[in-house]
């Protein structure tokens, strides 16, 4: 699980270049691309997944990296110079996720290590000639890396989805509902599930998109003694990437520019054909958006909060904190990481501008520069590890019997006058996989 975790936010970090947004209508002009990184390998069209991948080279990020668990020298060999028979088993261990080559000496012969995410790093020892290497048992395996000598990466491949929303319906326009209540599971089932029901409140969230390309989300925060606090945000938005299987499957990618300042980029996938229900992640346990007839908060109002929050004396975690993540162990390649903490106890969590997910937090404690947070994410799927799946099922089935999610403990520092900032668990790994941790700068306006 540890790893399919690292491959999806691997990729979330990755698939994010492309064709520029479509404008719907009016509005100005929509926020160009992030930029992107490396040198083109080539762009290629998968038919089975009906999307368009450019397989970025972007080993020149990179003077050492870490093989298995130790450092090895890069010496850049572009995907054209590889072996001729290497070249198609390359390309399809690229395009299916992030790829590092390895090349070796193994019993007097040259031979290379592919190592990627969605395949077994036991399958992925070739000859020059693309003949794969197999080992018979786990030990024969463990006995080649122990043999191999002058080990050296050669190429590091990273995927990135090539957008389009060209003739895109916009299947987004009307109004829908996320609350923490209406759990969506094994793709179209629905339960009533109270999330986070040991915190004073809950939240609902209503986001509406119009047909000229404006819209706005509501939040209101309701708590259990009956008050609420509401916040509203208007936006204008743009469909960046669209993709269909021709029936009932529906996949958007959009880019919300929010009055108080904020740009986040989203996603809104449905097997309803957006009839009913839409999904922000690819997980089979979510808290989804509900299509609803109108708005029950209209004649409710607040201020917006999708901006830059202000520095606050009595609660030193609250703003925008941006930080740089260039690993040089287990995943590769540039990512800008965003966190922003309210004054209200909420925030978000991006990559580059991707949207990843949204969070209640708690300072439990608090000593000097150091505190001590609780992280209770949603808007966002669940893994096995939150809770709500069977144990040990590989069918990822739900278990009304399983513990919820009760939030992630994390520890933070805080330092340079209250502009600088770590997160426990937010490391790079160096080549030798010692850790250093990321360091998040404030961001002002």
């Amino acid at each position: 699980m540890n790893r399919l975790l690292i491959l999806c936010l691997s990729c979330m970090a990755a698939l994010s270049a492309g064709c520029g947004p479509i404008e719907i209508n009016g509005g100005g002009d929509p926020p160009p691309e992030p930029e992107s990184y490396g040198e083109p390998i080539g762009t290629f069209y998968l038919e089975v997944r009906n999307m368009t991948l450019r397989l970025m080279d972007i080993t020149s990020l990179y003077q050492e990296v870490g093989y298995i668990s130790w450092a090895v020298p890069v010496n850049h060999v572009p995907f054209q110079s590889l072996p001729g028979g290497l070249k198609e088993t390359v390309k399809s261990y690229g395009l299916s996720s992030p790829t590092q080559v390895y090349r070796m000496k193994w019993k007097g012969e040259t031979v290379y290590h592919l190592i990627c995410a969605v395949h077994d790093d036991i399958t992925g020892v070739f000859r020059q000639s693309g003949e794969n290497i197999r080992f018979a048992t786990f030990e024969a395996y463990l006995g080649f890396l122990q043999e191999v000598s002058e080990v050296n990466c050669v190429l590091i491949i990273n995927p990135e989805l090539v957008k389009s929303a060209e003739g895109a319906p916009n299947l987004l326009e009307g109004t829908w509902q996320s609350d923490w209540t209406h759990l969506h599971h094994d793709t179209e089932i629905d339960d009533q599930v109270d999330l986070y029901s040991g915190l004073p409140f809950s939240l609902t969230e209503v986001c509406h998109f119009d047909k000229d390309g404006t819209g706005y989300l509501r939040s209101v925060k309701s708590f259990k003694n009956g008050r609420q606090e509401v916040s509203l945000d208007p936006f204008t938005y743009y469909l960046t990437n669209y993709q269909t299987d021709g029936a009932s499957y529906h996949n958007y990618s959009y880019i919300c520019c929010f009055a108080a300042g904020d740009t986040i980029e989203y996603t809104a996938r449905s097997r309803s054909g957006f009839s009913r229900v839409f999904d922000r992640s690819f997980y089979f346990v979510t808290y989804p958006w509900y299509n609803i007839s109108s708005d029950p908060y209209r004649n409710k109002n607040g201020d917006s909060k999708y901006g830059v929050p202000e520095k606050d004396r009595n609660s030193p975690v609250v703003g925008r904190w941006s930080g740089i993540s260039k690993s040089a162990a287990i995943t590769f390649g540039i990512n800008n990481v965003t966190w922003v903490f309210r004054g209200d106890g909420t925030g978000y969590l991006l990559y580059n501008r991707q949207f990843s997910h949204s969070f209640v937090y708690t300072v439990d404690s608090n000593s000097g520069s150091e505190l001590q947070l609780t992280i209770y994410k949603y808007d966002t799927g669940f893994t096995v590890d939150d809770g709500f799946w069977r144990n040990g099922d590989l069918t990822y089935s739900y278990d009304a019997s399983q513990s919820k999610p009760e939030g992630q403990a994390m520890r933070a520092k805080i330092y340079d006058d209250g502009d600088s900032l770590e997160l426990e668990g937010w490391v790079d790994r160096a080549a030798d996989m010692s850790r250093s941790p990321i360091v998040f700068r404030r961001v002002t306006r």
